[in-house]
């Protein structure tokens, strides 16, 4: 990675700490599952707004679910919903392929941008997704459930498990074994510990895997190694490369995601 790239994370980080620290911003934490939740709004309401160009290296990973699903249901058109829009690149494409394309996330401003390229879109979250019972042939989830506490996540999959169709799909990625502690920051108004991402899982493969239980049954299940290529000078360039090499002959290392696909069995 580049000096220069890595000042631009450094500022990044530095301007989230700031815009959750701020005194009109830091809520003192005394309600912790709802300060929780208007801590990650922040943080996501940031990066989807104000700094969007960071989810550009998301495309890679993205594009996998992508063509994962069009392989499907290449002969249909499948109604779909991606939640946590992030630049609605995700979107884009679907809508592109003619797909029938809806999106969920916490932030009014992401929704309305989204609206204006003409992409329909509501505001709310996982837990409680305002669409109704049986209504989408695929559910896109990537780089979201990191992000839940155990209690949400049950309550978020359950919801998912509601409105997709019998033999539905959910189709997703979570960071491989991301080590929590080393993405931490503290606030330097309050003292509050937090992870810069809003991250609260880790999970490996077996982890990831019990979680999901009633109707919702584990179709594919693998760690992939996403590149993003146009992003690395030609040193990221060679450790990319041997990275990708050695994941594909099973040895995994730092920044590998766990692909899946869990179907609805009624």
């Amino acid at each position: 990675m580049s000096l220069w790239k890595i000042r631009q994370k450094r500022l990044l980080m530095f301007q989230v700490v700031k815009l959750l620290s701020s005194k009109n911003n830091c809520t003192g934490y005394s309600n912790a599952s709802v300060n929780k939740k208007m801590q990650q709004d922040k943080i996501w309401d940031y990066f989807q707004v104000q700094s969007s160009d960071i989810f550009l290296q998301s495309a890679p990973r993205l594009n996998y679910l992508f063509r994962q699903v069009l392989a499907i249901y290449s002969h249909t058109k499948p109604r779909v919903l991606n939640i946590g829009v992030g630049n609605g690149w995700l979107e884009q494409k679907c809508m592109e392929q003619a797909w029938e394309t809806y999106a969920l996330d916490p932030s009014e401003t992401t929704i309305a941008l989204l609206e204006q390229r003409g992409i329909e879109g509501k505001v709310g979250y996982i837990e409680q997704i305002p669409y109704p019972d049986n209504f989408f042939d695929v559910v896109f989830c990537s780089e979201v459930i990191e992000h839940l506490s155990s209690e949400q996540i049950q309550q978020g999959l359950y919801e998912i498990e509601r409105i997709l169709k019998n033999s539905g799909l959910l189709v997703g990625t979570v960071p491989f074994k991301e080590n929590l502690f080393n993405s931490q920051v503290i606030c330097p108004d309050c003292g509050h510990i937090f992870h810069k991402w809003g991250h609260q899982q880790s999970f490996n493969t077996h982890s990831l895997a019990a979680i999901f239980s009633g109707n919702l049954k584990v179709e594919k299940l693998k760690v992939i190694y996403f590149v993003s290529w146009s992003s690395l000078n030609w040193k990221g360039v060679i450790s990319a490369l041997l990275k990708k090499c050695l994941s594909l002959i099973g040895l995994h290392g730092s920044n590998g995601n766990i692909f899946f696909i869990s179907k609805k069995f009624v």
